[in-house]
């Protein structure tokens, strides 16, 4: 077993523990919740939309083919985040 920075011990094929996993998890959620807030792609501009296939999924506007996109003239955007 091995330990880490925040002094627990953790399993040989772990690179954190749990308690700082979970912490760092919801450091992530936060920071995609207030992007989805803004409504805007924080790399593009361009408006976010929610992907129904999974919860909590979003997805830039101007993601994937021509034919998926907001507009395609722009360029493809790969943006991608999960709120949950």
């Amino acid at each position: 077993m091995n330990q880490r920075r925040c002094g627990r011990r953790i399993s040989r094929n772990a690179t954190e523990c749990s308690k700082c996993h979970t912490a760092r998890l919801a450091e992530i959620h936060a920071t995609n919740i207030a992007i989805v807030r803004t409504g805007k792609c924080p790399k593009c501009g361009a408006p976010l939309r929610r992907n129904w296939s999974l919860t909590g999924w979003y997805q830039c506007s101007q993601y994937g083919a021509e034919g998926f996109r907001a507009d395609a003239a722009r360029p493809q955007c790969g943006f991608q985040c999960f709120t949950e």
